[in-house]
């Protein structure tokens, strides 16, 4: 190739690559959750990929986690002398953080009780009544994780109730973001639920 054409295709090279860098970049900012290069430039952004290079989700998550929320158990205990005792709330949540904190390899195990909680919230209605089916089982599920990690029973007593409260807590923004922040947590506490035989965990029958 002669010079000029060398200089034209060098030319075309950097155009391309930029372009890339460019299209790449915002895309990335269209597909971010909302953060400070968003607000000042997504406008922007927005104009030049819609709608031809629109997406319908978001690269890191559907929707950010913007509240913390602790789930905690208690239970109700008959004793052996036919007494009824209410035990303390166990914070279940706390035992999973415990485990996660500076864990390279956490287990999958611990996002059970995530799950399990967001599917109850889903499958239950205002009153807290399961709906249809998929509420029932959601509702046994989480019975059964929670159950699990209670402590031990008393001897001679049994498990007959056990109640949930949850405590939802807005995560802060950044320092650079203005935005206000509700101060005191929220607190739920939901209706006991009775146990049976067949909410404890194989080979556990309290």
């Amino acid at each position: 190739m002669t010079r000029g054409q060398r200089f034209a295709v060098a030319g075309a090279a950097v155009a391309v690559a930029a372009g890339l860098l460019v299209h790449t970049g915002a895309t990335f900012l269209h597909l971010a959750p909302r953060n400070a290069a968003t607000d000042a430039i997504g406008a922007k952004v927005d104009s030049y990929l819609a709608p031809e290079f629109i997406q319908s989700w978001q690269l890191f998550a559907p929707d950010i986690t913007r509240t913390m929320t602790a789930v905690a158990a208690r239970v109700e205990l008959r004793t052996a002398d036919g007494t009824v005792a209410t035990g303390r709330w166990t914070d279940l949540t706390a035992q999973d953080l415990a485990e996660l904190h500076g864990n390279p390899l956490p287990s999958r195990i611990r996002q059970q009780l995530a799950t399990a909680w967001s599917t109850f919230l889903t499958t239950h209605d205002a009153q807290q009544r399961p709906v249809g089916p998929v509420g029932t089982d959601s509702e046994r599920y989480l019975k059964r994780l929670a159950l699990s990690r209670m402590p031990a029973t008393p001897p001679g007593a049994r498990v007959e109730r056990i109640q949930f409260r949850s405590t939802d807590t807005t995560v802060p923004p950044p320092p650079w973001r203005r935005a206000e922040v509700r101060a005191a947590p929220v607190v739920r506490t939901y209706p006991w639920w009775p146990v049976d035989t067949a909410d404890f965990a194989e080979g556990h029958s309290s």
